[in-house]
């Protein structure tokens, strides 16, 4: 939990500076084959958000506010929309992440 907590996109390995308040972590392990981690903290590893392979479906363990904050991950915003307007699109990519050997 807190403010400033390090997300990486895996789908561009960009870190982007998080607010968040739960206390709780998804398990990679326990995603079904359709769902891929799509952010993950980069203090701890643990998983910050999943995508859909085939569907316009994603979600995210952080507040991505548009207004009233930080606006690094706004563009999750415009993905939604996006991806709602034009669900056929939707191509997910992901790239291969692991903590640096200090933090494992």
């Amino acid at each position: 939990r807190g403010m400033n907590q390090p997300c990486v996109d895996l789908r561009t390995t960009r870190c982007y500076i998080t607010p968040q308040n739960h206390g709780y972590a998804v398990d990679n392990a326990s995603l079904p084959t359709e769902w891929t981690p799509l952010m993950v903290n980069a203090n701890d590893g643990s998983n910050e958000g999943i995508i859909h392979q085939t569907r316009p479906w994603f979600s995210v363990q952080f507040h991505p506010e548009a207004r009233g904050g930080p606006t690094d991950t706004a563009f999750l915003f415009h993905d939604f929309v996006r991806n709602i307007s034009e669900p056929n699109s939707t191509c997910v990519t992901t790239i291969p992440y692991s903590l640096p050997v200090a933090q494992r």
